[in-house]
C-alpha cells in the first residue's frame, strides 16, 4: 500500500463548501497525474448520494470512492478541511457526520480495497494519529504519520 501514497496527492488545511466540493479538491491531484479517468469524479459523487462515507470519529472522516473501472492507477488522495463539511454516516445515512479528514481511495483490486481500508480504519481509529493529520500544516507530516502504518 506504500505506493498508493504520493505526496503530491496531499492536501493541507482546504477551504471547501459541501462535501461534494471536498470530494472534487480530493480528485484533482489524481486527475492531474492521470490516474484515474474522466468520468471518476461524476462516479465518486453519485456514490457518495447512495452510500455515503462518514465516519463519525472523534474528527469525522470521509471515504469516497467509486468502481475499479474508473481506476487508472492506484491511488490515495488525502485531503484536510479548515472547515468541517457533513456527509452522511456510513451504514447510517441518517446520520450527519462533520467530516475534516478525506481519503478518497482510487484502488481497483477489490481485495485491496479492503486491506487499504481497514489501514485507514486502524489510523483514524487512533486519536493521536487522527488529531497529528487534521493539525498538519504541510503534506510532508501526514505522509509521513501514514508511511509508519503501511
Amino acid at each position: 500500500m506504500g505506493s498508493l501514497i504520493h505526496i503530491d496527492c496531499i492536501q493541507v488545511n482546504c477551504l471547501v463548501k459541501d462535501q461534494f466540493e471536498a470530494i472534487t479538491v480530493a480528485v484533482n491531484p489524481l486527475l492531474a497525474q492521470g490516474y484515474i479517468t474522466e468520468d471518476f469524479l461524476d462516479a465518486a459523487i453519485e456514490r457518495e448520494r447512495v452510500f455515503p462515507t462518514g465516519l463519525p470519529t472523534k474528527i469525522g472522516v470521509a471515504l469516497p470512492h467509486t468502481e475499479a473501472k474508473y481506476v487508472l492507477v492506484e491511488s490515495i488522495s488525502i485531503v484536510t478541511l479548515k472547515n468541517t463539511v457533513v456527509f452522511a454516516g456510513m451504514g447510517n445515512p441518517k446520520e450527519s457526520v462533520p467530516v475534516q479528514i478525506l481519503f478518497l481511495l482510487a484502488i481497483n483490486d477489490p481485495e485491496k480495497q479492503l486491506k487499504v481500508l481497514q489501514t485507514i480504519i486502524t489510523i483514524i481509529q487512533n486519536e493521536k494519529v487522527l488529531q497529528k493529520i487534521k493539525d498538519a500544516k504541510e503534506p510532508q507530516t501526514i505522509y509521513n504519520l501514514i508511511k509508519t502504518f503501511l
